[in-house]
């Protein structure tokens, strides 16, 4: 065991040097991270000399990022780098983006308890081979700070589903650590209506309604900052057709969709997971049936073209090198499904 301790360590520090190395060499391997860095560096310099004059001229400037950023990531951004440096910043986002895979294990540890923890730590370590991981982590883009929070989110899920006594102090935490990815990247709101939704079932009416209280107030001045934004962007973001509603969020949608597939990927070759994938296709067959027309119709009457600032992850960058809407269309339809 002691061994088995010390190679793993081993493999993280040297794990993390390749990271060092990509950073001092400024690897891009997503396409989209150095862009989406470079950009919001302009929003992030307003942030960094007054927060709140930096907030204001990041709603009232907007020309479409704004639906997909928040000032969350870049507030908590301007405060590290105004209490250190800008280096010091650039390492502690380089090594949250270590973290994700680390946390992921220790997932896979408490989903799997039964499998080998040497299988489940190698499949743990090939999410360092994500562009998309690797490549947020060199420029310190919000996307790895919001999904650390989400597996944070997901690790204590499972724990509360997993334990016998059902401490609510896991959900009320798995709910907090949601809704700040949700601050920083507004795609997870999806997960929380998926909590909600599985939550309903599996706790008391009593404390369901506590958690909702806490949860929308938690989410009121996010809802709020959302809609002044729409307020002062109404026509850029709803008759441009440059906004928030075409194409970004579909398109960015069904991009999260064939992210979330590549990171479960590994567990369609586990041979105890095709009697569950067989049970859910037997009943919700009408459910999947909805969702191919809804599919089909999006493939058919929907402009997927691919974008080059766009990071976007492995199926994502096949999807560009291979240039099949029907490649991309599929990926983002199991992703949703296994979601």
């Amino acid at each position: 065991m002691n061994s088995y301790i010390k190679n793993k360590t081993l493999i993280y520090f040297l794990i993390y040097l390749t990271f060092i190395i990509s950073f001092i060499f400024g690897e891009n391997s997503s396409g989209g991270s150095q862009k989406d860095s470079l950009y919001m560096n302009f929003f992030q310099s307003q942030i960094t000399s007054n927060i709140k004059e930096g907030i204001i001229f990041f709603v009232e400037s907007d020309n479409g990022y704004g639906t997909v950023h928040t000032p969350t990531f870049y507030i908590i951004k301007s405060i590290i780098i105004n209490s250190l440096n800008k280096l010091s910043s650039d390492i502690i986002f380089l090594s949250i983006g270590f973290l994700i895979p680390f946390v992921f294990y220790t997932i896979l540890k408490k989903q799997f308890r039964g499998c080998n923890k040497k299988l489940l730590f190698g499949i743990s370590i090939v999410l360092y081979l994500s562009p998309y991981l690797r490549s947020s982590a060199v420029w310190a883009t919000n996307d790895n700070l919001a999904i650390l929070f989400f597996v944070l989110s997901i690790s204590k899920f499972i724990t509360f589903t997993k334990s016998q006594n059902n401490n609510l102090k896991d959900i009320f935490l798995c709910s907090l650590y949601i809704i700040i990815a949700i601050y920083i990247r507004q795609y997870y709101l999806l997960i929380i209506l998926l909590y909600t939704f599985l939550l309903f079932r599996k706790i008391s009416i009593k404390n369901f309604f506590y958690l909702t209280i806490v949860s929308f107030i938690l989410l009121i001045p996010g809802i709020l900052y959302t809609y002044n934004f729409f307020i002062i962007n109404y026509d850029e973001t709803f008759k441009s057709g440059e906004g928030f509603v075409y194409p970004n969020v579909l398109f960015n949608l069904f991009v999260f969709f064939t992210m979330y597939l590549f990171y479960i990927f590994p567990f369609f070759f586990q041979i105890k997971n095709y009697k569950k994938i067989k049970d859910f296709y037997n009943n919700k067959k009408f459910y999947i049936l909805i969702m191919v027309v809804i599919f089909s119709l999006l493939f058919f009457y929907y402009d997927f073209s691919a974008k080059d600032n766009l990071g976007g992850g492995a199926f994502y960058k096949i999807y560009q090198l291979i240039d099949s809407k029907l490649f991309f269309v599929f990926s983002a339809f199991m992703g949703m499904l296994l979601i």
